[in-house]
C-alpha cells in the first residue's frame, strides 16, 4: 500500500483582465456549428448557476463593485473533476448543476472543449483572450492521462515547479502569466501557503467595451449616485445616436445591448431606483433570451461612465454556496491526477478586471452641438448601480457578470 501524504492544493481561478487580441477574424466550419448546436443544452445550466452566484454574491467578502467570470470558475472546477474520484468527483458535477442522466460527463467536457476552442479563435480574440496553467510540485507524479485530458479538453498546461522555494515559485508563475497575457496580467500570485504543491492559474480577458453607433459624443464629469446615497463625480461619456435599447417593464429596467465580432454580446441593465435586488432575483436564462429577441435600435441620448473595475474572491466560500466542500478537505480524492499522493484544494482565488475605456474620447475636441439632445429619443443615464452581462451568442451563455456600484473604485 502506498503511503499517502496530505498536501495543500492552490487554485487561482478565473482571472479576468483588460487585454487586447490580434486584429483578424475567422469563420466556423460546419462541424463547429454542429458541435455548438449539440452543446446548446448545457447553456441553461451554466446560465442558471451564473445567476445563482450573482444572487449569492452579496454574501461574499465585501467589494464596492462586483465582477466575476462564472464560465471561468465553472470550467476550472470541471477541469479539476477530471482528476478526482468518488464523492469529490460527484460533488463537483452535482454542485455545478449538471444532470448526468440528460448530459453524460464526456459530453460536458467536450462542450467545454468546444467553448474554449471557440474563445481562442481570432474573431473572439479581437476582444477576449483566455488561458490556464496548472503548476505542479516537481516531485509529484502527474498521471499522463489527466495531463493529456487537461490540455486537450481545457487547453490547460501542466508545468513542474519547485514549491519548496515559495518566492521563486511565485516569481515563475507570475512571469509565465505575464508572458502568456502579453504583459497585461501582472503579479497574479501575491502569496502561497508554505505547503502548496499544486497551483492552477486561469485567466479570461475582455477589452474594448464600446457603446453603440453614435452621431455625436463628448466626455463630461457628471454625478453618479451610490447605493449609500452618496454622490460622486465620474467621467461620463455622453453620446447621441442609435443604440440597442429596451425598457423592460417586467424587470423595471432599461437594457442597453452592444454586439461585438465573434458572436459576443454585452448587456448593460439599469434598474429603476430601488429595483436592483428585484432585478437580480428575476433574471433567468429565458429572460435574457427574451430581451435579445425583443430589443431594437432606437435613437437616444445616452450617458455612460468610464471605469476600470478589479475584484478578487476566495472561491472556497463561493463553492460552498454550491455545496462543493469536499475538494477543500482532507477527504478530497485527486487520485486520478496525482499518483501515490493525497492532495486537497486548500485555497481558491478568483480575480476579475473589467474596463470601459476609449482613448478617442479624451483626444477629440467636441463642439457645442454635442450638447443638443436628440428630439425623438429618450435620455438614458447610467448614473446609478447597474448590471453588466457579457454573453457568447454561439453557446448562449454568460462569460462575465458584474454589478457596477461605484465607477471611481478600481
Amino acid at each position: 500500500m502506498p503511503h499517502f501524504f496530505s498536501h495543500n492544493f492552490l487554485l487561482l481561478a478565473g482571472l479576468c483582465c483588460l487585454l487586447p487580441g490580434p486584429q483578424n477574424t475567422g469563420a466556423s466550419d460546419l462541424n463547429k456549428k454542429r458541435e455548438s448546436t449539440q452543446c446548446q443544452n448545457f447553456a441553461p445550466t451554466i446560465t442558471n448557476i451564473s445567476l445563482f452566484l450573482l444572487q449569492k454574491a452579496i454574501h461574499w467578502p465585501e467589494h464596492t463593485n462586483l465582477v466575476f467570470s462564472p464560465v471561468s470558475i465553472i470550467a476550472a472546477f470541471a477541469m479539476l473533476s477530471l482528476g478526482t474520484k468518488g464523492n469529490t468527483h460527484k460533488q463537483i458535477l452535482n454542485g455545478m448543476g449538471f444532470d448526468l442522466m440528460k448530459m453524460p460527463e464526456t459530453k460536458i467536457h467536450k462542450c467545454f472543449q468546444h467553448l474554449i476552442h471557440t474563445f481562442l479563435q481570432p474573431n473572439h480574440q479581437l476582444h477576449m483572450t483566455i488561458g490556464s496553467s496548472l503548476f505542479v510540485h516537481k516531485n509529484l507524479k502527474v498521471e499522463s492521462k489527466f495531463k493529456k485530458a487537461a490540455m486537450e479538453l481545457y487547453n490547460s498546461e501542466t508545468i513542474p515547479i519547485n514549491f519548496k522555494d515559495i518566492q521563486a515559485a511565485k516569481t515563475q508563475i507570475n512571469k509565465h502569466v505575464m508572458k502568456g497575457s502579453y504583459g497585461h496580467v501582472l503579479k497574479v500570485v501575491g502569496d502561497l501557503p508554505i505547503d502548496t504543491v499544486l497551483a492552477l492559474v486561469n485567466f479570461i480577458s475582455f477589452d474594448g467595451v464600446q457603446i453603440g453607433e453614435f452621431e455625436a459624443e463628448r466626455l463630461d464629469k457628471l454625478e453618479f449616485q451610490l447605493d449609500t446615497g452618496k454622490v460622486v463625480t465620474v467621467p461620463m461619456v455622453k453620446r447621441q445616436g442609435k443604440f440597442y435599447l429596451l425598457k423592460d417593464n417586467t424587470l423595471s429596467s432599461w437594457v442597453l445591448m452592444q454586439p461585438y465580432v465573434g458572436n459576443i454580446m454585452a448587456f448593460f441593465i439599469l434598474p429603476d431606483v430601488g429595483k436592483m435586488e428585484e432585478l437580480i432575483q428575476n433574471l433567468s436564462h429565458e429572460c435574457l433570451n427574451s430581451i435579445h429577441k425583443r430589443i431594437k435600435t432606437r435613437s437616444s441620448n445616452l450617458s455612460f461612465p468610464k471605469f476600470t473595475i478589479s475584484t478578487t474572491y476566495d472561491l472556497k466560500k463561493v463553492m460552498n454556496t454550491l455545496g462543493i466542500t469536499q475538494i477543500f478537505s482532507n477527504r478530497a480524492d485527486f487520485s486520478k491526477a496525482i499518483r501515490d499522493e493525497h492532495v486537497k484544494l486548500s485555497k481558491a482565488m478568483h480575480k476579475a478586471v473589467l474596463g470601459v475605456e476609449d482613448k478617442q474620447w479624451e483626444e477629440l475636441d467636441f463642439p457645442d452641438l454635442h450638447k443638443n439632445l436628440l428630439p425623438d429619443g429618450p435620455s438614458v443615464e447610467f448614473n446609478r448601480s447597474f448590471l453588466v452581462i457579457l454573453k457568447d451568442i454561439t453557446f448562449n451563455l454568460p462569460f462575465l457578470m458584474g454589478k457596477i456600484k461605484d465607477p471611481k473604485t478600481k
